[in-house]
């Protein structure tokens, strides 16, 4: 909504001081006046455009001015930036130590967002403070002892999901996800990149826990792909290692949907226990 009413303000290049109205924007755009009413709160927030008392919105600057400004609010959402940042760091592309301004600068992004994202990454224990202003990402998440971890945590729980009183076979978000992990399967192999098999993968394991139906174990699967990610996206794809947990996925789900559900959770433990042991491997030898 934001890019919508800043390229609508440069389109009529309107002068500094004029009067933004929520029901002219609203018209303008052909939307409800709330979309409006939030997005010039956001550009008062940014200093584009000022508020008066009894009187409303004006624009602070002129719209010829605006064009750059208008980088600054990226068509990407704050989950999007949170995944730019995490896979930025492992490519070696930001600073070791990153302050607000720091994202600001290189995303072109406004300082809410940049704070907004620093907030998420802070709570989720991806980074830490160094020292005020300043962030650095949480080494232990890039260790193979947090990899190991992290199965031994789903290890714990997401076997025993298709066991719960509240599953409920999804059949319908089951074929979809299945039909992902077949297109992943038929594209050749330089295209099966880690990113990409990363988001099939986490997806499945959403979809588990949807269909599950308990809102507490959805919100820690979710939760945890976030923090994983970054110990995926840092490794190369072992590609004879993706089309086997490819198709593991797909016998948990054939199992899903013919009902067998003791038989689709055990799968799962099998599953996860294979990707432990080829991790634990894997990270003993880069050790040696």
């Amino acid at each position: 909504m934001i890019r919508r009413l800043l390229n609508y303000i440069v389109t009529e290049d309107l002068p500094e001081g004029a009067h933004l109205t929520e029901q002219h924007l609203a018209d303008a755009l052909e939307v409800s006046r709330t979309p409006v009413r939030k997005a010039l709160v956001d550009l008062h927030a940014e200093g584009l455009v000022e508020k008066i008392a009894h009187r409303g919105y004006f624009l602070a600057r002129p719209a010829h001015a605006l064009f750059v400004a208008s980088l600054e609010f990226p068509t990407f959402d704050e989950n999007a930036l949170f995944e730019r940042v995490a896979t930025d760091h492992l490519n070696g592309v930001l600073p070791a130590l990153f302050s607000e301004r720091d994202l600001m600068a290189h995303y072109r992004v406004s300082g809410r967002l940049a704070r907004n994202v620093i907030a998420s990454l802070s709570e989720e224990k991806v980074i830490v403070a160094e020292k005020p202003g300043a962030w650095r990402f949480n080494p232990f998440l890039l260790s193979n002892e947090a990899s190991l971890a992290s199965y031994h945590y789903r290890l714990a729980t997401e076997p025993q999901l298709l066991l719960l009183p509240t599953f409920a076979v999804r059949r319908d978000l089951i074929r979809s996800c299945r039909d992902e992990h077949l297109r992943l399967l038929g594209l050749p192999s330089a295209e099966r990149t880690g990113r990409l098999a990363f988001k099939v993968d986490a997806a499945f394991h959403e979809v588990i826990a949807t269909c599950a139906g308990n809102p507490f174990f959805h919100s820690g699967v979710t939760q945890h792909n976030r923090l994983r990610q970054l110990l995926e996206y840092r490794d190369a794809p072992d590609e004879s290692r993706m089309v086997i947990w490819l198709k593991e996925h797909l016998d948990i789900m054939e199992a899903m949907i013919a009902g067998t559900l003791p038989e689709a959770s055990d799968l799962m433990r099998t599953h996860l226990t294979n990707a432990m042991r080829h991790r634990s491997a894997s990270g003993a030898g880069a050790a040696a």
